[in-house]
């Protein structure tokens, strides 16, 4: 849950920011492009809590299952 709120944090600053610099500028293509960027980083955002939050029901249904241990080193 802390994720999401963080995620929804990160998002509203990346949001102001870069449509207030579209605003700004006010130049048709670069206006597109933040526009079509905004849309990717929103679905992703979705999808990504979407999965977490479906992980999160998976790991609390089934009793007795340790956590799953999370690396801070990439795979090899």
């Amino acid at each position: 849950m802390d994720n999401i709120i963080t995620g929804i944090i990160g998002v509203g600053i990346f949001l102001a920011f870069t449509l207030g610099l579209a605003e700004s500028i006010g130049e048709a293509p670069f206006v597109i492009i933040v526009i079509t960027v905004c849309i990717m980083l929103c679905v992703d955002f979705y999808q990504s809590a979407k999965e977490g939050m479906q992980l999160e029901e998976d790991d609390e249904s089934v009793p007795g299952k340790p956590a799953p241990k999370m690396d801070s080193e990439p795979p090899a």
